[in-house]
């Protein structure tokens, strides 16, 4: 690990920002209550008919309902003053099914509001000022999830290939009108963005610029020249990292690079096993094969490199879908 500290330093020298879409940076933009105005900021600009003044963060691991579920860590949570929950998420490389985890995310804190509720009841059932049953009317309160992601989904063959930014939410199939605004769904493609700086026209094409390019730029262009943009490049200078800021970098573009690792060897198993088993569309079943559902033995061979690099067991369970205890397991 310290060897390759060594080559990714040597490799910042010659880079002025960090890159953005590391673990490190991301938590350092969005995860601090000293850039909360950098979050809210965002989140404004993502959900643009919301007008979002404050939010407080919020526990991101979260427990199943039983033994035997699986435990699961969000990326960033948090919570507004009227009871919206976000949950943002960052996906660097393709996941076939990430809309359904997106949509099986939104159950926990859904869950939680029920438990809340019934909490509330016991606390005043004990306390002597509610000799009523157990009664909640389901008004739930939003639960939002936000998703960047460093790749595209496959959409209709309608939809334009230059449209990087959904917003999905539960309504009637023909009429269209809304079910319900408990949950909303809104995913940032940024392998649909291609835009150079100069066609940027809006506050929000610049920051989705800047989250895919601002690591291979060199001082801050005139197009960024605004508080909260100099705020950003402030943030992701190399050269204000702390020591143990700049070890924490190193070792999240370490596991970049060990995700890129993983995702190359799949795609090779991938390829090898499509020929042995005669599946000629290759690429997304052999790695759905092999990645995705996680139980190809090239998954748990990466598996065990990441492990001796030290990578927590919760991102590589997400970066090779291999369950918890199968990683564990590995240690044997």
């Amino acid at each position: 690990m310290e060897e390759k500290n060594e080559e990714k330093a040597s490799e910042c020298q010659e880079k002025q920002y960090a890159h953005l879409l590391c673990d490190f940076m991301f938590k350092r933009m969005f995860c601090s209550e000293a850039n909360k105005d950098v979050l809210i900021w965002f989140l404004n600009m993502v959900l643009d008919d919301l007008d979002i003044k404050s939010v407080d963060f919020i526990p991101t691991e979260h427990l199943g309902l039983t033994k035997e579920d699986r435990k699961v860590i969000f990326d960033i949570s948090c919570e507004c003053s009227d009871g919206k929950t976000f949950i943002i998420e960052m996906q660097k490389g393709y996941q076939r099914y990430f809309r359904e985890r997106a949509l099986y995310y939104t159950t926990y804190p859904i869950n939680a509001q029920g438990k809340e509720a019934r909490d509330m009841y016991e606390a005043k059932r004990i306390e002597g000022r509610s000799n009523e049953k157990f009664k909640w009317d389901y008004n739930l309160k939003p639960v939002i999830v936000v998703a960047l992601l460093n790749f595209e989904f496959k959409h209709s063959e309608e939809w334009p290939d230059d449209k990087y930014l959904s917003s999905y939410r539960l309504m009637e199939d023909t009429v269209h009108e809304p079910m319900t605004n408990a949950l909303r769904f809104v995913f940032l493609e940024l392998g649909r963005f291609n835009k150079r700086i100069s066609d940027l026209e809006t506050k929000f094409e610049k920051w989705v610029y800047l989250l895919k390019n601002m690591h291979n730029m060199k001082g801050i262009p005139p197009e960024f020249d605004e508080p909260l943009f100099q705020r950003l490049f402030l943030l992701a200078e190399i050269g204000n990292f702390t020591a143990d800021e700049l070890k924490h970098y190193y070792n999240s573009l370490n596991n970049m690079g060990d995700y890129d690792n993983i995702i190359h060897t799949a795609k090779e198993e991938a390829e090898r096993i499509g020929l042995e088993k005669g599946l000629q569309k290759g690429l997304e079943k052999g790695l759905a094969l092999g990645v995705l559902q996680g139980r190809t033995e090239a998954a748990k061979d990466v598996a065990k490199e990441m492990l001796a690099d030290g990578m927590p067991v919760d991102k590589i369970s997400k970066y090779t879908d291999l369950s918890i205890e199968e990683i564990e397991a590995l240690k044997l």
